[in-house]
């Protein structure tokens, strides 16, 4: 089994966003989103975008106004940020999320965490001390995003386990789910034509099962307010405040 890592690195990051839709639909959705927050940066407020991917939060961040510092660990999805990022005001930063506070400046006014990116590390106490890093980082009144899917309240069963997400004359992805007590196993399967046929390619790794009630009251543990609540085709996205 991959790490979560090697997976994007080996396997996901070259296809991730095809299998995700195109760039400005994702970017699209979290425009609407922060509008709906209310973001609205003063000048050099620093925002730090944790798991950016290739900047479907850091580019509409940035475009508010606010200095961004991106952390992920795929190059290659870096380098799609490059692509995206041009005259804005992002810093893109290939390391662990759990290393960001290394590479701050200043104490954060805002930082998000989307796109499954706390299901993705390597165990509950890595998810602990994130939490507890994001908090200490926060400047007061600053706020925190956080985004997870719903790996709680719905276990598929039979062949709901198995989904397909994206397809087209040239490949087919397709996602096997296994959950277990505390974890999914996760199999992406990628099926690709070529001159002598179609080639399958299989790499599969661990997400953590996180409850969001348990997130929360870390969040209040640490001295910050949940401000909002939404869920949206499976994904709940949590906002919280330090006084």
């Amino acid at each position: 089994m991959e790490t979560v890592k090697d997976h994007y690195d080996k396997f996901l990051g070259e296809v991730y966003s095809w299998i995700v839709g195109d760039f400005e639909t994702a970017y699209r959705k979290n425009v609407e989103l922060f509008a709906r927050l209310k973001l609205a940066p003063g000048r050099g407020d620093l925002a730090v975008d944790l798991g950016c991917g290739p900047g479907c939060q850091s580019v509409p961040l940035a475009e508010l106004g606010y200095d961004v510092l991106a952390v992920d660990f795929c190059q290659a999805l870096l380098d799609e940020l490059d692509e995206h990022t041009d005259g804005l005001a992002v810093e893109a930063v290939c390391d662990d999320v759990l290393n960001f506070p290394e590479h701050l400046s200043q104490p954060a006014d805002l930082i998000v965490c989307m796109g499954d990116t706390l299901v993705h590390l390597p165990d509950r106490l890595a998810v602990q001390s994130l939490i507890s890093k994001v908090c200490g980082s926060l400047k007061p009144g600053g706020r925190f995003i956080y985004a997870i899917r719903d790996y709680i309240d719905y276990v598929p069963r039979g062949a709901d386990r198995f989904i397909p997400i994206r397809a087209n004359d040239q490949q087919i992805f397709t996602c096997f789910l296994d959950y277990k007590d505390d974890v999914v196993h996760v199999h992406d399967v990628l099926h690709r034509k070529r001159d002598d046929g179609w080639h399958m390619k299989i790499s599969d790794y661990l997400k953590l099962r996180l409850d969001t009630a348990d997130l929360d009251n870390q969040l209040v543990g640490h001295g910050l307010t949940i401000r909002d609540r939404s869920t949206v085709d499976g994904m709940i996205t949590v906002t919280a405040e330090k006084p």
